[in-house]
């Protein structure tokens, strides 16, 4: 069943009735500078994840494993990863753990992408429940299947509620990520996975987690896919998903409540589709910029490094027309916020 349910997953995700909503990146309106006083061979993307030296603050999300498809994808996307610098994300790696002859689909990443950092990822729900030997287990299992520089651990109670088969069990999560945080020789990232991160759960992340991912509301809607794989057998959930699969913190206003709160670093991802979403995210205070769904359709017709190119050339634009040489520049470029945004800043008490 867990096989099926990963293909699903990637068909889906892939599909435009899992993109719902908008991550208000829109309402960042960055100022144009006429007289850039540069070349556009001036613009430098370069930055640093996890110790190493990146062509751009860019990430490769999380998107699948476990199955044969999901081995062919995270392949064409490591090396990809590898060939342009990037780092890269896996999927949830509990498959892999469970089921031995499931690993391949993951170690693929590392056997393709030697050098670049990755990122393992584990799910909350799952990590509440094991104990210490288990959780360092499974920790140690996900970082070695791929090499990873990081462990991410994600978030994700609106998917689980409407998963069929979910698991809506987040008592202890939080101490059981303080025991990651002691015990684990890699950092440690927190992420949401579509649904956003507020500035009260940021703040209690501060000392637990090196970095957090935002993951706003304004792309792909896990309600959404597991609604849909429901529709047949679990029409009440269906049903619900109506009136929840828009839930959520648009990733703009995530960006700078997370910001606001947290002491560590900060990935925007959360229907980010170019690379002039990126520099809006960046100009937000977010130190990385990530998207998975444009990255998932490219993987499938094996398209995955002409997809990060052009969002590297759109970064680079994006730069030049505002003056920015570097990714520190691009950080302090003058903006305009839009009313949405504005007005959530002030009822929030937070600044970007």
């Amino acid at each position: 069943m867990i096989d099926k349910r990963k293909n699903d997953h990637i068909f889906l995700a892939a599909s435009p009735e899992s993109q719902v909503g908008d991550n208000w990146l829109d309402d960042v309106v960055l100022i144009h500078r006429a007289l850039p006083e540069l070349d556009l061979d001036d613009v430098d993307t370069r930055a640093t994840f996890l110790g190493s030296e990146i062509s751009m603050p860019f990430i490769i999300g999380a998107m699948t494993g476990g199955t044969e498809l999901a081995e062919k994808i995270n392949a064409r996307l490591a090396k990809a990863a590898e060939e342009l610098r990037v780092p890269m994300y896996v999927g949830s790696q509990r498959i892999g753990i469970v089921k031995p002859e499931a690993r391949r689909s993951f170690e693929v990443v590392r056997s393709n992408a030697p050098t670049v950092p990755k990122i393992a990822n584990l799910g909350a729900p799952q990590i509440s429940r094991l104990s210490d030997e288990q959780l360092l287990r499974w920790a140690e299992e996900a970082v070695g299947m791929i090499d990873a520089a990081a462990l991410a651990v994600h978030l994700n109670p609106a998917q689980e509620v409407f998963q069929p088969e979910g698991e809506p069990h987040f008592r202890n999560v939080l101490e059981r990520l303080r025991f990651l945080k002691r015990a684990l020789k890699v950092q440690l990232i927190v992420k949401e996975v579509g649904n956003g991160i507020s500035k009260e759960v940021a703040s209690l992340l501060n000392g637990v987690a090196d970095i957090i991912d935002v993951a706003g509301a304004g792309g792909t809607s896990f309600v959404a896919i597991e609604a849909l794989r429901a529709r047949e057998e679990r029409p009440e959930l269906y049903e619900m998903s109506e009136v929840f699969k828009g839930w959520g913190i648009p990733t703009a206003a995530a960006i700078c409540e997370v910001k606001s709160a947290f002491r560590g670093l900060v990935i925007a991802s959360g229907g980010i589709r170019n690379g002039l979403d990126g520099a809006r995210a960046l100009s937000l205070g977010a130190d990385y910029f990530s998207a998975s769904q444009p990255l998932l359709k490219a993987a499938l017709d094996d398209r995955v490094a002409q997809a990060i190119s052009k969002i590297w050339r759109e970064l680079r634009v994006a730069m030049f027309l505002t003056g920015a040489a570097k990714i520190q520049d691009l950080r302090r470029a003058p903006k305009v916020l839009g009313p949405r945004l504005e007005s959530w800043l002030r009822q929030r008490g937070v600044g970007c």
